[in-house]
């Protein structure tokens, strides 16, 4: 295997429709069983999941969809100023 189909990324989503941990586990387990996969988080409050590995975005989508919630990709851009807007001003 060379490096690159060793190189592991962070693929972020946008999820709708969950509304309990109940949600979140399913989410969890849809993305889990996805080939590629080796570590899921599932933010509910954001509405959100990271998802480390290699797996195809595509194949990402369509395991969410498939558990029966909404998800679309998002940009490396978008997460990290949503992370950064999630910490608050800074002070004190």
């Amino acid at each position: 295997m060379s490096a690159m189909q060793n190189a592991k990324s962070i693929t972020h989503l946008s999820i709708s429709g969950m509304t309990c941990s109940g949600c979140v586990n399913s989410v969890s387990r849809a993305l889990s069983r996805v080939a590629g996969v080796s570590d899921v988080a599932v933010d509910l409050d954001a509405g959100r999941a990271s998802v480390t590995g290699s797996a195809d975005p595509q194949a990402l989508l369509a395991a969410v969809e498939k558990a029966g919630y909404e998800a679309s990709l998002v940009s490396e851009k978008e997460a990290k100023e949503r992370n950064d807007g999630q910490r608050g001003c800074g002070c004190g």
